[in-house]
């Protein structure tokens, strides 16, 4: 037979001590949330960085890519044509290829971010502090 709380209901009646309460549950998995908390924030911010440096670098290209139109206006020859075609996928590729350094510097700064935070939390875990 099951022991029962007050009012008779069915629910088994909690023995103390056994049972922890809401509180301490949520005490014992307080470091977890805050490792957690402060990596989101690091991640966050590196997304941050990434878009920001993403939008600045697209809207210089896009500057640049309506300005063709422009420059070819103003060929008389065909060599003039092939010249500004020629400086501007040369120009193109040099900036795309900055800008994917930059990114891929700035991936490899979250990450090291990241993992000295969680290193930093996983030390204080192991030495039993929050």
């Amino acid at each position: 037979m099951v022991e029962t709380e007050k009012g008779g209901q069915d629910r088994p009646k909690a023995e103390e001590g056994r049972t922890p309460s809401l509180e301490r549950m949520l005490e014992m998995q307080r470091p977890a949330m805050q490792a957690m908390a402060d990596l989101n924030g690091k991640l966050y911010d590196g997304v941050v960085a990434v878009n920001k440096e993403w939008t600045s670098f697209v809207n210089r290209r896009l500057k640049e890519d309506m300005a063709i139109p422009e420059r070819l206006a103003t060929c008389t020859t065909m060599r003039d044509m092939m010249h500004v075609y020629t400086n501007y996928v040369q120009d193109a590729y040099v900036h795309y290829q900055s800008e994917f350094e930059q990114l891929a510097k700035l991936n490899r700064s979250i990450a090291q971010d990241t993992m000295t935070a969680l290193q930093s939390h996983m030390q204080r875990a192991a030495q039993g502090k929050t």
